[in-house]
């Protein structure tokens, strides 16, 4: 097949590898075409039939009819078989050359009229024939023009004798018609010529578009693919990771529980080695703890819940944390605050300080500071400083890797290169800026960036100031729900050193519920102590500290010793259909596994303030 250089200019390459395809669809076109071109060649051979019987030939007449009747079946029969192949493309060279014989077959029948009906003793039978003639080229040659060899065989074919036939009979006479003739060829092909390219271009454009479409299905396809696995992937993992969390923090749980009861029965040597037993204990902890939340973050697990911060009361909370700990450690600590709100998730937000401050403290060599700044157009910088020996410049990009530690970290031996890792992450899932500024032998400053708000009133923010009242003795019965044996028996066991009264289950079974409830109504029911996760079957422990407050009609004092993230609570919480409970269903205090006897019992006895304070329904 040959383009014109316009075409070929237009597209810029040679289209070889579609020549099968394009050639195919020009015949496909013209097939389309096809009808009108038949029903006129059909109702020329009628026209002529009608008036030259009688006044011609019969037999002449008669065979011509049958020729080009047969001329039309046989371009039906092309138009039948050419649609019922399925392999067109594989046969092109077959069906062009079919193509060409339907184009050469009507061109030569209406050749043979124009040459043989001209009567030039009748000015009027002439002028029949020429009409006839041109009048279905004109309607045909749209649909010849789709391949070119075949508009320039049938227009020749037909106009050609019958241009010669009136040369021949008039001579110059008639130069008129045979100029009316010449122009009629040209026009038809030289139109024919440029419906072509115009028809090509569309073919090609057709095939490419086809073959883009078939590409982008593909991809498409690819693209849900990926998507389907990367789904399926993330769901794997975050079930890997909720399992691995729950697995891994029980019995570092049990563990941290039975060195606490160990240590008031040792001394001497054998209290040293289970000091640095808990300390090995408690490193695994904090090690499980970071390499799960970096996992969290990365699999874009964490749900942020924003608030209204009291940048006072959470300075507060810090320091109450952090002074006593840099005490221990004879360093200077010092908060200084804002009286300004900032809005952003608490939990997180206390994480990502808690985790600078720990670094800080890490480091420092005298000082550690967490300092608030103001700055124009509202916005206030949060930053936490100390004086330690600072970071090399080529190491401040990849200090907040995971697993990294630089050429200082490594000389202190502490940690595990994870702390700074989850600050990045977590700045990043809240949009907050995060910058470290550091000078090497003077120290280091991580500033984070918010807008802020003035704090108008006292005390309209909720402040969540930490316990740091003695230890008391707890009273009462505590009713305790864990499914892991180890787990339950060392927090009953600490339960019972605090003085409580224990009720523990496995289950959530009704003879438990049922106790609880009895306690509860009696008033001698301290708190009600529950994991989350009880096992396949059975309501989790929230669903379960619903249902007692559902059924006593007043707030129970309850905590929520779990594995599982603070996020995946909430969600629960928020699930929960409050409107079934005839009193206000307060979230219950969460702990994290794994935790200690102190911050438990410390727990307790917040959970056993806070539930004095909730008033009974009528």
């Amino acid at each position: 097949m040959r383009l014109s250089p316009s075409i070929k200019r237009l597209f810029g390459w040679s289209p070889v590898r579609y020549a099968s395809r394009v050639l195919v669809a020009q015949i496909g076109q013209s097939l389309r075409l096809q009808p009108v071109s038949l029903v006129s060649q059909a109702l020329g051979i009628f026209v002529v039939l009608f008036y030259f019987h009688g006044t011609l030939d019969s037999t002449l007449l008669f065979t011509w009819a049958a020729a080009a009747l047969l001329a039309l079946w046989g371009a039906v029969h092309f138009r039948r078989r050419f649609r019922g192949d399925c392999n067109r493309e594989k046969h092109v060279r077959r069906w062009l050359r079919a193509w060409m014989l339907v184009s050469v077959a009507c061109g030569l029948v209406w050749g043979v009229a124009g040459s043989a009906f001209l009567a030039p003793t009748n000015p009027i039978d002439e002028v029949v024939i020429v009409t006839v003639i041109v009048a279905i080229v004109f309607v045909s040659w749209p649909v010849f023009s789709c391949w070119l060899p075949s508009l320039t065989f049938f227009t020749l074919l037909a106009l050609t004798p019958m241009f010669f036939g009136i040369a021949a009979a008039y001579g110059i006479g008639q130069v008129f018609t045979c100029l009316t003739l010449i122009v009629i060829i040209s026009f038809v092909l030289y139109s024919g010529r440029r419906l072509n390219e115009i028809v090509v271009l569309s073919v090609i454009r057709n095939v490419q578009n086809e073959r883009l479409v078939t590409r982008l299905k593909a991809e498409k396809a690819l693209a849900d693919s990926a998507r389907r696995a990367t789904i399926e992937a993330s769901q794997m993992r975050t079930q890997f990771f909720a399992g691995a969390n729950h697995d891994l923090r029980q019995p570092l749980q049990a563990l941290g529980i039975y060195l606490q009861l160990l240590k008031g029965h040792l001394t001497g040597q054998d209290k040293e080695a289970l000091n640095q037993i808990e300390t090995c204990a408690t490193a695994i902890s904090t090690l499980v703890g970071q390499v799960l939340e970096v996992s969290r973050i990365e699999s874009g697990q964490i749900a942020v819940n924003v608030e209204r911060i009291n940048l006072p009361d959470l300075f507060d909370d810090l320091a109450a944390e952090f002074s006593v700990l840099c005490a221990d450690k004879q360093l200077t600590f010092a908060a200084k605050a804002l009286p300004v709100a900032v809005d952003c998730d608490r939990t997180l937000l206390e994480r990502i300080l808690r985790n600078l401050l720990t670094n800080a403290v890490r480091y420092t060599r005298s000082s550690v500071e967490l300092a608030a700044r103001r700055l124009d157009q509202g916005r206030v910088q949060i930053a936490v400083i100390d004086d330690g020996p600072g970071i090399e410049p080529q190491e401040r990009e990849r200090i907040f890797e995971a697993f990294f530690r630089g050429k200082n970290g490594k000389a202190k031996a502490q940690g595990y290169g994870l702390g700074l890792s989850i600050v990045k992450g977590l700045a990043s899932r809240l949009s907050i800026p995060l910058r470290v500024e550091s000078t090497v032998g003077k120290g280091s400053a991580f500033i984070l960036a918010f807008l802020a708000e003035p704090v108008t009133q006292a005390g309209t923010l909720v402040s969540h100031k930490t316990a740091t009242e003695p230890l008391r003795a707890v009273t009462g019965t505590v009713a305790l729900l864990e499914d892991n044996e180890i787990v339950r028996t060392a927090l009953e066991a600490v339960l019972k050193s605090l003085g409580a009264t224990v009720i523990a289950s496995a289950e959530p079974d009704s003879v438990f519920i049922e106790r609880v409830i009895r306690e509860a109504q009696a008033g001698t029911l301290t708190a009600l102590i529950s994991d989350f996760n009880l096992g396949d079957g059975f309501p989790s422990g929230l669903e379960t500290i619903f249902l007692v407050a559902t059924t006593v009609r007043k707030a129970v004092p309850s905590i929520l010793l779990t594995a599982v993230s603070e996020e995946v609570i909430r969600a629960a919480y928020d699930k929960l259909d409050k409107s079934a409970c005839p009193t206000a269903f307060p979230m219950p205090l969460l702990l994290q596994k794994p935790v200690t006897a102190k911050v438990l019992a410390a727990a307790l006895q917040s959970t056993v303030q806070a539930g004095a304070d909730q008033s009974k329904i009528s």
